[in-house]
């Protein structure tokens, strides 16, 4: 329990930390490094799925589990509804409507006690949401470390 909320405060702030000095040296669009690191992890590229006019490319998830293949799913959160392949869109939409889109705000159940265990799950969101580029990867040391940040996003 306490090694997730410490953890969880280390990496909120070194995201944090990146996200500042991202926004002041990269320009807005598509990035080739997170199209290189989609391609790695077996995800499509976000833009190869449209969304609604207007609304930007829906968000392409991936999950990779101890440098095995990676799946990945497309998730739309919209006005029109929730859809794309993932298998529970309205709890995966309501969880990123909890935080705006931002994931590393995530924290569905953080006193969640975890195993020590190491089984690193990769995990990766890119497209948009609500006009903005979502980027975003992470690896957490297990399944149980995952689920606690994200809950039932990245389970598919």
């Amino acid at each position: 329990m306490r090694n997730v909320k410490i953890a969880s405060a280390v990496v909120v702030f070194a995201l944090a930390v990146v996200s500042h000095a991202a926004e002041s040296s990269v320009p807005d669009g598509p990035s080739s490094v997170s199209d290189d690191l989609t391609a790695a992890l077996g995800g499509s590229s976000p833009a190869s799925d449209t969304a609604a006019p207007g609304a930007g490319p829906p968000l392409t998830l991936t999950l990779s589990v101890a440098g095995g293949p990676a799946k990945s799913v497309v998730l739309r959160c919209g006005d029109a509804g929730d859809g794309g392949s993932h298998p529970d869109p309205a709890t995966a939409c309501g969880l990123l409507r909890q935080v705006d889109g931002d994931l590393p705000r995530l924290a569905y159940d953080i006193d969640m006690i975890c195993p020590p265990e190491y089984d690193p799950h990769t995990v990766g969101a890119f497209g948009t949401w609500a006009g903005r580029t979502v980027r975003f990867t992470r690896t957490y040391d297990n399944g149980c470390e995952m689920t606690a940040l994200t809950g039932p996003l990245f389970r598919f």
